[in-house]
This record gives C-alpha cells, structure tokens and sequence, in this order.
C-alpha cells in the first residue's frame, strides 16, 4: 500500500506545513536580540527611545499577526482549491513563503520592523493555505486503510517544524543581535523544498475525477500511486459518490449552515478544531518556558522548552501508527480527557506551590505529561477527520471553516492568556477556562463525533445522516 510515489507525495506535503511549525516558533528563544533591533532600528530612524508600552504593542503584532495570515489562508483555501487543485493551490502558496522569507530575512539591514510584520502576515497567509489544502490533499490520494497515518503527516509536519525552530532560536545557535536573519532565510527552505518535490507529484485523482469530470487524469494519477494499472475499484467507488452528490457541484460556506445534512458535520468540524485549540496547548507552550525559569533552570530554561518540541513529534509519530487502529475517535476522546485531568492538577499545583515549593517541579512533569496525551489525538485527528466527515463538493468550504477556527482559536489564545497568566490575583487559576471548554467539547464530541477509520466517504456521510 505505501507505494514510492505515495510517500513521495506525503513527504512533498508535509514539507511544506513543516514551515507552520517553523514560524510559530522561530521567535519564541530568539526575542531579545529582535527586541533589541526594534529599538535600535526605531532610535536609527527617529533619534528616539522606543518606549517600553510601544515596544511591547509592536512585538505583540509581529507575533499575532502570524495567526491573522493563517486565519485568511485557511479562507482562501476553499476558492484556491477548487480553483486550482491540491496539488496545484500548494503551488501558489510556495511563492508566498519564498517572497515572505525574502521580506524578513532583509529587515534587519534596512531598519524595518514594518517589514518584518509584512513579512509574518504573508508567511502566515501560506501557511494557512497549508494546513487548509495539505489536508484535502492527503486525504484524498490516500488508500482507507491507511488514510489516518498518511493524514497524520500534517501534524508531525508541523510538530518538526517546531522543534527545528526552537533549537535553532537558541543563543547557541541563531538567536543572536547578528544571526537572527538567518531564521527567517531558513523559513524559505519549506517552500522551496515542496515546489521542487511537488513537479514529481500528480493531482489529488478524486479533484480530477469529481471536480472537473477527467477521468483518463484520475486513473493515470491513481495508477501511479497505486503502482498497478487496475484501479477501477477505487474509480467505481469515485463514481458512485459522485452519483449520489449529483448536482451537488459545490457547497458554499452559507450552505454548511443552513442545509439540514451538513449541520451536525460542521459542528463536529468546529468543536474538533476548538478542542485542539483550548484544550489548552497554546497556554503549555507559553507556560513552558516560564514554568521553567520558575523552577530556578537557570540557562537551560530555553533547552527544556525543546523538550515539549521533542515529545510533541516523538509522540505524534506513535499517535499516526496507531490511528487506522485505535480509531480517531477513541484517540481524540482519550488525548482531549488527559489535557483535562492535567489542566486541573495545574491547577492545584500553581495553587498548593505557595505552600509547598517543590510542588513547582511536580508541575513541570504535567506539563510533560500534557504535551504527550495532547500529541495521541488532539494533535493530529483534527488534521485527519476534517476531510473525511464532507462530501466532495463540500469539503473545500468545510476545511476553510474549520481551519479558520483553528487559527482563530490559535489567535485567542496566545492573545487573552498571557494577560490571565502575568495577573497577580488570578494566575494561578489560568488554567480554569480550558478546563470548562474541554469538558463542554469533550461532552459534545462523546455524543456525536463519529469513527472513519478504514470507512469510504459514502460510509461516513450515511453514519451522519443517521445519527442526525
């Protein structure tokens, strides 16, 4: 079943969202020498002292505006891809990154952070093409059996992406006032790589089949990843989902809402997304780094933070193995329940450490354990269920939806909860309101989030109709 084109496939994707990983943590270690030229390039040009409130406000945007990109990518992604393909689609979004990395990389020698904020906001809007498109993507060229450890390649993508990035921001190496620019040249070498990987893929066979009714393309694409000539197995079974989403030809964003049979799939869509978001992992990765300078780690605080990097995709790797066993389900419902248990004992330990301090070490080792039942399957199911639960005319909208909410959530996040965690009065109850949101999500998903593992598109979309 793993052909050598369908891995080739798989690694041409997941290269590419390896720069969503990258980019969401190539500034973490690295921002006090980019700090420090914010203010040195504002003195350049003005003859003032950036004050502290400006600084922050500015440094606060370089940041966000990452997840404002990715929120309009993951939007787009619905047009892109029916417009232009899979395939086709990640190949526009390759000229972003390179065009995004060049703008970042020549900030610095031009005294222009507003570059740099362009720069981020282009580089996001890529990769929230990625995770929208990739996802379409792997799904569709992938055989049932395996489709959730090809799936799972997003997420692992993304999760190696982030470690990468972590080690390389470190002052050891490229966190530096005169290496810092070679981070954002290394965030061009995703796009680079998948633009060249992807002249040897074919187009997804059910966008050539489905969307544009070409059938010689669909069966010469579906033999190549299958490796033999005979697919008519898997065309029949194209064709007779096409049959029955006659007419159908294809969903807008309004329709998700207001027809009947897409109403209970967009709201598991959503609540998956949301659930991967505030379970609470966003919060870690912030927390990490203080929790262990709490800690009294002294200089290896940015080098435990690696540690979560190293967990997320050394786990994540497991999780794809066993997701065309255990099911995405039964993984999700698991790794969502274990981020509650460990939000709470957070909880009691940010509480109980006033009074008994070694408790902060015993808080170090949720976070761990947080990081390691979050990558069993809020990590990586998101990724792998949002295509399989639509119809093909639907999907594209329903990817755009959901992704948008990823990112959206993602957005909130790293926005409200640092202002929750730096509150002297309510810190240490930071951790409170992913407790209630994983429970609600938890609940919600128990009752109405189906199984796909190893079932056609047809199979799952009959589960929903009953079970609406």
């Amino acid at each position: 079943i793993l052909t050598k084109q369908l891995i080739l496939t798989g690694l041409a994707t997941g290269s590419g969202v390896v720069s969503f990983g990258w980019n969401t943590g190539c500034l973490n270690n690295a921002q006090e020498p980019i700090r420090s030229w914010i203010v040195e390039s504002y003195y350049h040009r003005t003859g003032y002292t950036l004050s502290k409130n400006t600084l922050t406000l500015i440094w606060s945007t370089t940041v966000a505006i990452f997840a404002i990109g990715g929120a309009i990518g993951a939007f787009a992604a619905s047009f892109i891809s029916r417009r232009y393909g899979r395939r086709g689609g990640l190949l526009k979004a390759n000229l972003l990154g390179i065009i995004a990395a060049t703008l970042m990389s020549t900030s610095k020698f031009v005294h222009s952070p507003e570059l740099l904020i362009i720069g981020r906001l282009i580089i996001g809007i890529e990769c929230g093409l990625y995770t929208g498109l990739c996802t379409m993507y792997l799904s569709e060229l992938s055989p049932k059996r395996i489709r959730g450890m090809i799936g799972s390649l997003s997420g692992f993508s993304a999760y190696f992406g982030l470690m990468w990035a972590e080690m390389f921001s470190t002052p050891a190496i490229l966190g530096t006032d005169s290496r810092w620019p070679l981070i954002m040249v290394i965030a061009a070498v995703p796009s680079v790589t998948q633009f060249l990987l992807l002249q040897f893929c074919y187009e997804s066979p059910r966008f050539l089949l489905m969307n544009r009714g070409d059938e010689h393309g669909a069966r010469q694409s579906l033999s190549a990843l299958r490796e033999r000539f005979n697919v008519d197995d898997e065309i029949n079974e194209m064709k007779q989902e096409a049959e029955h989403l006659r007419g159908e030809s294809h969903v807008t964003i309004k329709e998700l809402f207001t027809r009947e049979v897409f109403r209970l799939p967009i709201a598991v869509a959503i609540v998956v997304h949301f659930s991967m978001r505030f379970c609470g992992i966003n919060a870690i990765m912030y927390y990490s780094t203080a929790l262990f300078k709490h800690a009294d780690l002294g200089k290896v605080g940015p080098y435990a933070t690696i540690g979560v990097g190293v967990i997320l995709v050394l786990i994540t790797l497991l999780s794809g193995t066993l997701m065309d066993r255990a099911g995405r389900r039964t993984l999700h419902l698991i790794g969502l329940f274990g981020t509650w248990l460990c939000s709470v004992l957070l909880t009691i330990t940010f509480i109980l450490t006033h009074y008994v301090a070694w408790l902060k070490f015993l808080s170090i080792a949720f976070v761990y354990i947080f990081v390691v039942f979050f990558s069993i399957g809020p990590g990586s199911v998101p990724w792998v269920i949002l295509p399989e639960i639509f119809t093909q005319g639907a999907r594209p909208a329903a990817t755009s939806v959901a992704v948008v909410v990823n990112w959206m959530s993602n957005f909130i996040v790293g926005l409200l909860f640092p202002l929750l965690a730096e509150h002297d009065k309510i810190s240490d109850y930071s951790f409170v309101p992913f407790v209630v949101l994983t429970t609600l999500a938890f609940l919600f998903l128990w009752k109405y989030m189906p199984e796909t593992k190893k079932r056609t598109f047809e199979e799952i979309t009959m589960a929903f109709r009953r079970s609406s």
